[in-house]
């Protein structure tokens, strides 16, 4: 998924800009984009999402709006991070599904306070329920993910599963 700065401004003064889907990070460059994430376009591949996603360490404040049993109270919790609204929308869908499929599991998780991983570096149970049950989706229906845009987590992942990365989309004058 890679960017371009378009020549317009939006009403708020904002420069508008646009995504699109490449084969290859060298005909996204070819093209004039800048890739913003590996793999496709999709609901949290946004600007303003990234800006999210750079902006902070997201697990906590994402845990924090999961502990909302009322959909529209985790909704407003998530809107509050910054998501955008699709964004905030496949992130309140993981929550509801890794409740729906691995609430029991994450209950045990969070009361004895387990790291995020492993001695051997694996994933905790819950994480791992989590990465099994609601990941598919939540990757191709985000598109972007932390391990994909290049951004650091609490959540350690080999670096196979880390897309190396920077993020520089520079529009002004130097």
């Amino acid at each position: 998924c890679a960017m371009q700065w378009t020549g317009n401004t939006s009403s708020a003064g904002l420069r508008n800009y646009r995504l699109a889907n490449f084969p290859s990070e060298a005909d996204a460059k070819a093209a004039n984009y800048s890739v913003t994430h590996k793999g496709h376009c999709a609901a949290c591949s946004t600007i303003q999402d990234l800006g999210v996603y750079l902006r902070q360490n997201l697990t906590e404040p994402t845990r924090t709006c999961a502990m909302k049993l009322i959909k529209k109270n985790q909704l407003d919790c998530l809107r509050k991070i910054g998501f955008s609204e699709e964004c905030a929308s496949i992130w309140s869908w993981n929550v509801l599904n890794t409740r729906k499929h691995c609430g029991l599991i994450c209950l045990k998780s969070l009361i004895y306070n387990e790291p995020f991983n492993k001695p051997d570096g694996s994933l905790n149970d819950c994480l791992q329920c989590d990465e099994d049950k609601s990941g598919p989706n939540f990757k191709y229906f985000s598109g972007r993910t932390r391990r994909n845009s290049g951004i650091p987590s609490s959540i350690w992942r080999p670096p196979s599963q880390r897309y190396l990365m920077e993020h520089c989309y520079w529009y002004g004058q130097l």
